[in-house]
């Protein structure tokens, strides 16, 4: 018992230190009674039981070694650990069997030292008979004979392998830990507990606005704003006792600028503290984007003015870019001038000198960027060449950098330019570019929204006008005035809704050349006329002025916002028009039939320039002038139209009754003159008083005609009849011979069918009677549910249908043809008689 309590000791004094075993080897007669010859190891006698003991239990490596590194003798845990037999390490030389060969060359001077008796502490590594390595933390001491002289050397290694791998680990788990907070897009510092940066990665470093090799010794609290940094102190006491703590900041940089930062502090070991911090500029910036984009369309749907809304637009960046002035430049109609929308902070001086000037590819940021549709950065006014005109006005009210973005319309049309001027030379970040690009998007929004707001306020201002010109120009007409009355009443309106000094209608005379007054309206007098008008004194003068040659050569209107300056005016013109207080003018053509018949005048005094939809509201109403004389002119046209129809009516009428009626008599006479020829005195008095009933019915008819009556035959009964009884009564007891035939239900016919096929049906038993010489004359009506033919065939004379030459009577069956919407074809030749055909479709009638 006493014994194992003694080794036991001893083997956990071994594994304490391998110095300290040295010292008790040092001790025992294991080595002090050693006589080693070569490749034998050590032995013990019986007193040294306890220090062989200690030999084979050791954990660690007890080992001798000659003056040139050759294994003497090796302990169990030496065997172990190596992989390699007792038997194979024996002999065998450390270096080349154990060692690393990059350990090599400092074994071969550890071993030099001990023979010279000097005693080494180290670290070695030993190749495993496996391959693998095993790390040592060695102790060496020489063992010298009682003259000095090198024995032997007494090792002692310690398995240090896996205190080895945990330092390496750790090891790369700072590497690793460096990395990652190195390429952190976010700031992460870690401080002691007076505030004081220890580590530091480069997004730190940049974060405050200082180089890299200064971030280590920078208190934090130089970071916070003056009145926040009693905070810093109130965090760190509350995290002493662990946690984290979360929370937003301004973050004040190297250079006074602000920053807003979301910040997470951690307490870690050693009393440190950990903090990330997150520039949280862009979150920010989008938020307020988000509430001042809902603001400004709160705006624009309220009905604010442009102006209001494109202030706040202007305001609001303002807010987002600390430092900036903003404006907002607006691009008139002739997509020319700029003209002021917005400038909240740029000085009043400024900005009334930049008002309305000409854009172009080199005029400043603003001019330039509306001309070519594109960003035009400004970094530094003083030396840009872009600014050569404007850079005095600039520098003197501050001014250096300008940044400026077309404003674009959904169609790509640039409506103006959104600008950001600062008192320093700088450039676009990209938050800087991300606001731009939201903000110009924004006022694109409001512009686009307020001008179709004006373009129906203006669309609906032209219905109405246009409604309400029509309306008087009906009332003029209901009233039939004397044309020149009711073009001065339409002029008075025109100057009425335009406000204008006055209005006057010239018409071109094309047989001259020359420019003819058709009407002159000022105020309430409709006929004014001025005999000092240059047009007046000299009808031919207009060719004169080139404006006046451009409209009847486009047809488009001519605008004049300038008198006094505008070099298509002639000066005889524009001399007169000054001395009446006229400043501006529109000329507006008046059309016919797409050709210019002349022009509308309208003249102003001093007024804004004209809108797009005052023009067209001028053509409009000037259009509706020129329907107004054009309607007077086709009313004129109309009466002597109907005139002319009614005459034709009544000699196709007259024609139809008295012509076809006196064929008619005649027939009967001569039926008559050749019954008295023959002695048949009671057939020529029936004769005879056939032709006194056709003369009177004749007559009758003739009257009809002229009241627009209808025929009196067609009273009793339907056209089919009244044309039976007209045949026989006209042919009877003469020798040609009529047949009549109805195929097919005859329908209820219109009133003016049945005149209309009466008549053609005379029209064509009286051309066969006079002309034909017939011995039959056949008459065939058909009905069916499509449509209406009527045939008139004789078998007489007939004619070269080529040749022929329509008389009053083939030409009035063809108006009357055509009046039901039918067809008449007439086919005949020599000796083979003639057919007249008529064809109507019922179309629902």
């Amino acid at each position: 018992m006493g014994f194992t309590r003694r080794a036991n000791q001893l083997v956990m004094k071994s594994e304490v230190t391998a110095a300290e075993s040295v010292q008790h080897a040092s001790t025992l007669s294991l080595c002090a009674e050693l006589s080693p010859p070569a490749g034998s190891c050590l032995e013990a006698d019986d007193n040294e039981s306890v220090a062989k003991h200690l030999f084979k239990l050791s954990r660690d490596v007890i080992l001798s070694l000659d003056r040139t590194g050759n294994i003497l003798c090796i302990n169990q845990r030496g065997v172990q650990l190596s992989g390699y037999s007792e038997a194979e390490l024996r002999g065998a030389n450390i270096r080349d069997r154990l060692l690393l060969p990059e350990d090599r060359t400092a074994t071969d001077q550890i071993l030099r030292d001990l023979a010279q008796g000097r005693t080494r502490e180290y670290e070695v590594r030993w190749r495993t008979k496996d391959g693998g390595v095993v790390h040592f933390d060695g102790v060496s001491v020489p063992r010298l004979s009682d003259s000095g002289e090198f024995l032997f050397t007494l090792c002692t290694l310690r398995n240090v392998t896996e205190r080895k791998r945990a330092e390496e680990e750790l090891r790369r788990s700072k590497e690793k830990y460096r990395d990652l907070i190195e390429i952190s897009p976010d700031a992460i510092y870690v401080v002691d507990a007076d505030g004081v940066c220890v580590l530091g990665n480069r997004a730190g470093a940049e974060l405050i606005g200082i180089p890299r090799e200064e971030l280590v010794g920078t208190p934090v609290t130089d970071t916070y704003l003056p009145e926040e940094r009693g905070l810093f102190r109130q965090r760190l006491e509350t995290l002493r006792t662990g946690g984290t703590l979360r929370f937003e900041r301004t973050f004040v940089r190297k250079n006074g600028e602000t920053v807003p930062v979301e910040v997470s502090v951690t307490a870690i070991r050693g009393g440190y503290f950990q903090a990330i911090l997150r520039d949280i500029t862009r979150r920010k910036q989008g938020e307020a984007l988000l509430a001042g984009e809902k603001r400004l369309l709160e705006m624009v749907a309220k009905g604010d003015s442009l102006s209001a809304i494109l202030d706040a637009i202007c305001r609001l960046v303002e807010e987002l870019c600390s430092g900036c002035l903003c404006s907002i430049l607006l691009l008139d109609s002739s997509d020319k001038r700029l003209w002021h929308g917005a400038a909240p902070s740029i000085p009043k001086s400024y900005a009334q000198a930049i008002d309305g000037f000409v854009i172009g590819p080199n005029v400043g940021s603003c001019g330039s960027a509306a001309y070519r549709a594109e960003q035009v950065i400004v970094s530094d006014i003083a030396t840009d060449p872009l600014w050569a005109h404007f850079r005095d006005g600039a520098l003197s009210n501050g001014l250096r950098a300008c940044w400026s973005t077309p404003i674009f319309s959904l169609e790509n049309r640039v409506l103006g330019t959104f600008a950001m001027y600062y008192r320093e030379p700088r450039s676009p970040a990209p938050r800087h570019q991300e606001v731009i690009e939201q903000i110009t998007h924004l006022a694109s929004i409001a512009i686009q929204r307020k001008r179709a707001e004006e373009a129906l306020r203006a669309s609906e201002q032209l219905a109405r006008g246009q409604v309400e010109a029509l309306t008087y120009s009906l009332d003029v007409l209901a009233t039939a005035p004397a044309p020149d009355k009711f073009l001065g009443q339409m002029l008075s309106a025109m100057g009425r809704l335009l406000a204008a000094q006055s209005v006057i209608l010239w018409l071109l005379d094309e047989s001259t050349g020359s420019l003819v007054l058709r009407a002159w309206a000022e105020g309430t007098n409709f006929a004014k006329a001025d005999p000092e008008h240059p047009f007046v004194r000299n009808p031919l003068s207009w060719k004169a002025d080139r404006g006046l040659r451009d409209l009847f050569f486009s047809g488009v209107p001519v605008i004049c916002e300038d008198l006094e300056h505008d070099p298509d005016v002639s000066p005889e013109l524009r001399e007169y028009l000054k001395s009446g207080g006229t400043k501006k003018f529109l000329r507006i053509p008046t059309l016919v039939g797409g050709r210019v018949r002349g022009f509308i005048g309208i003249r102003h005094r001093d007024r804004p320039s004209y809108r797009p939809e005052e023009i067209e509201l001028a053509q409009a109403l000037a259009h509706q002038a020129m329907l107004a004389i054009q309607l007077n002119e086709f009313a004129d046209q109309s009466r002597q139209a109907a005139i002319l129809e009614e005459r034709n009516r009544m000699a196709r009428d007259i024609h139809d009754t008295l012509a076809q009626g006196f064929t008619g008599v005649i027939v009967q006479l001569e039926a008559a003159d050749d019954a008295i020829g023959c002695a048949r005195r009671k057939e020529a008095n029936e004769h005879l008083q056939r032709a006194a009933e056709l003369a009177r019915r004749s007559l009758s008819e003739a009257r009809r005609s002229v009241h627009a009556l209808r025929p009196e035959a067609l009273q009793a009964g339907n056209f089919w009849d009244a044309l039976q009884g007209i045949v026989k009564n006209t042919t009877a007891g003469t020798a040609l011979h009529t047949t009549f035939d109805l195929r097919g239900q005859l329908r209820d016919l219109p009133p003016g069918w049945q005149e209309n096929l009466l008549h053609i049906g005379q029209e064509a038993l009286t051309n066969a009677l006079k002309y034909a010489h017939p011995r039959n004359f056949e008459t065939r009506l058909m009905s069916d549910t499509k449509e209406l033919r009527l045939e008139l065939r004789d078998d007489g004379d007939g004619f070269e249908v080529n040749n022929r030459h329509d008389g009053f009577g083939l030409a009035g069956m063809r108006e009357r043809v055509e009046q039901m919407g039918g067809k008449l074809k007439i086919s005949s030749a020599r000796g083979k008689g003639t057919k007249v055909v008529v064809v109507l479709p019922y179309n629902g009638k």
